[in-house]
């Protein structure tokens, strides 16, 4: 059976890439339709960083991205303009607690599992044409990554685990709302500590899923329905968890919706302007970017 040395957390990145194009936009510091007018370089150039791809899968990986963000800027853009006005509109009306975030979760969590469906056949595809050496620079390519993991399992100090945690979050939210008060930050510390880490879960479930993609693999040429079967599995977010993954994942989002519902409660008028901006943003991002718009996708290879 292929060795295939794998963290989880890749196959979610890319089911749920194009998902979350805007997060790539705003965390590398350009703007939302930046980054998806340039998506196929963006995802090609992280597929590049697994695997080296020819000339031909190069062109499936565009033509795919094409037609799936046609499908995307006709039905969900126009959504996510819906979602992000309806927002800050709670804001605005001091309505965004726990319950609305809860919300806002599933109707995220719809998106995704549709945009899961539509990616599934270009997943297929590609990896169907891969070479034993692709498979292997794949295999290759995840080492460093699956290291990261063990050695975030052997960090001896949690309370310096804790501390990065608080700060990553905070710089997240400072991009957002500015800078945080003393009792935000404390109850972000006060999150930061009863997170449940999830290393050692993500850890057992590569291995699974690393076992399921090696026997994926190892059909893909004499069995290409079997493959097509097995590939779909793996795309089925969740499958497989054992009940302390599921627990301590689920345990986690509800700490983490409730840190942010008390945030919002504790911001002043300054930080609740500045979101709001935020909000509205990345709504006029989505609604120029929709094709109701009638707006034209420039991509490489394209006019």
């Amino acid at each position: 059976m292929t060795r295939f040395i794998n963290h989880a957390k890749y196959a979610t990145r890319f089911k749920w890439l194009i998902a979350t194009i805007f997060v790539v936009g705003f965390l590398s510091g350009c703007t939302v339709q930046l980054a998806y007018n340039n998506l196929d370089r963006l995802v090609l150039r992280w597929i590049d960083q697994k695997v080296e791809l020819n000339a031909d899968q190069s062109r499936l990986v565009r033509e795919a991205l094409n037609e799936n963000l046609d499908w995307h800027c006709r039905e969900h853009l126009p959504q996510y303009v819906g979602l992000l006005e309806s927002l800050n509109t709670d804001l605005q009306d001091g309505q965004v607690d726990k319950e609305r975030l809860y919300e806002l979760g599933d109707q995220i969590a719809a998106f995704g599992r549709e945009l899961i469906e539509v990616s599934v056949p270009i997943a297929v595809q590609l990896m169907a044409s891969l070479s034993d050496e692709q498979v292997q620079q794949l295999s290759e390519s995840f080492e460093q990554s699956n290291q990261d993991l063990i050695d975030r399992l052997s960090e001896p100090d949690q309370a310096d685990v804790q501390a990065e945690r608080a700060d990553r979050m905070e710089q997240r939210l400072k991009r957002f709302m500015g800078r945080l008060t003393d009792d935000q930050r404390t109850r972000i510390d006060e999150w930061a500590s009863a997170y449940q880490t999830t290393d050692g879960h993500q850890l057992a479930y590569a291995y699974q899923w690393q076992a399921a993609l090696g026997d994926a693999l190892d059909v893909r040429d004499d069995n290409p329905q079997l493959f097509a079967e097995r590939i779909e599995i793996l795309f089925d977010a969740g499958r497989g968890w054992d009940d302390g993954y599921r627990s301590a994942v689920e345990f986690n989002q509800a700490l983490s919706w409730a840190m942010l519902s008390d945030v919002l409660a504790l911001s002043n008028d300054r930080q609740r302007q500045r979101l709001s901006r935020k909000l509205r943003s990345y709504a006029g991002d989505f609604d120029a970017l929709s094709c109701q718009n009638d707006t034209q996708l420039a991509f490489a290879g394209g006019t």
